[in-house]
């Protein structure tokens, strides 16, 4: 069974297939939108988003699993 932060980390991965790669901020403020990945500041707000919405919405309505199944 996957625990709380493989599913939203799972989420992220869904609604941004670049989640997982790292890109360095460009200290000039541009953005190059051709170049795959996002800075870590991205991805704490993108996991903190899928956090909210796993924990309003889908885990009120999770049944935990016998864990010897």
């Amino acid at each position: 069974m996957k625990t709380r932060e493989q599913i939203i980390t799972s989420m992220c991965y869904t609604w941004r297939h670049d989640y997982g790669l790292l890109k360095e901020a460009d200290p000039g403020g541009y953005s190059f939108p051709g170049i795959a990945g996002m800075t870590r500041e991205e991805q704490q707000s993108l996991w903190q988003q899928m956090a909210q919405i796993f924990d309003n919405d889908i885990a009120p309505h999770m049944e935990v699993k016998n864990e010897r199944y």
